[in-house]
């Protein structure tokens, strides 16, 4: 509140806005419902928050360039936000009474999951740029985002509109080994995501807990790019210097 209190006026409602966000209201019509305040004056909150960098609003990569489409999603971008509503805020009075070791059993019970739902796929899209303004990747993209539709949602995409490339990637924040299946789901999405014809197709993976043989297997077949955390943590901190 202290932070929205020195940006904005009615700091209440841009909470209530940021508070629908956290608890999975991506569109604006779900926002407005969730926050209990009206359409035109959720737009306006909504385009401060992004003037403020606590909300950005996302669309596929799939989707052209200045092409209207109704895939649009707000999410929190601001890290701090996203943990403050997802451990603090609801736990607000064990702050308050000092149960700071029962606070910090929830959040480590809750944290894997946490990371693995927000943080994880960005450090990998993050990898992928990297590689991708080092020369490293396949080819040049355009832009490097996700998809998601009806048909189907993938974690990592990179597209070239002029060259017809697209690589598709997955993040597994699991600590088990990444199977065979996973792999093959993957290059089944391909066709509900390549938006056309004739693209060439390139494919990563990114696994916390690592490959098994089936999947080291499925993934030469199609010769995927296939990072461990280890490796992926490396490459991120050679780069970074």
């Amino acid at each position: 509140m202290f932070l929205l209190q020195d940006e904005v006026r009615e700091a209440a409602n841009f909470l209530a806005v940021l508070r629908a966000i956290r608890e999975g209201a991506h569109t604006l019509d779900e926002i407005t419902v969730a926050s209990g305040l009206q359409k035109n004056h959720v737009s306006t909150y909504l385009a401060r928050l992004q003037d403020l960098r606590y909300v950005v609003r996302e669309v596929p990569v799939t989707i052209p360039e200045g092409k209207r489409t109704t895939y649009g999603r707000y999410i929190l971008s601001d890290a701090y936000l996203r943990f403050y509503f997802r451990f603090l805020a609801p736990h607000r009075n064990m702050l308050e009474q000092g149960l700071l070791n029962r606070l910090w059993e929830l959040i480590s019970e809750g944290l894997r999951a946490f990371v693995g739902s927000t943080a994880f796929e960005e450090v990998c899209r993050s990898w992928t740029l990297q590689q991708a303004a080092s020369g490293r990747l396949p080819f040049i993209p355009d832009a490097v985002g996700a998809h998601w539709s009806k048909e189907a949602q993938v974690d990592i995409v990179a597209i070239q509109w002029r060259e017809r490339a697209i690589l598709l990637g997955e993040c597994k924040w699991g600590a088990d080994a990444v199977g065979g299946s996973i792999i093959r789901e993957l290059i089944e999405k391909a066709p509900k995501v390549v938006p056309g014809e004739d693209w060439k197709i390139y494919y990563a993976f990114f696994a916390r807990g690592g490959y098994t043989d089936a999947a080291r297997s499925e993934g030469a077949t199609v010769n995927a790019i296939m990072m461990d955390l280890e490796t992926l943590d490396r490459d991120l901190r050679r780069i970074q210097g």
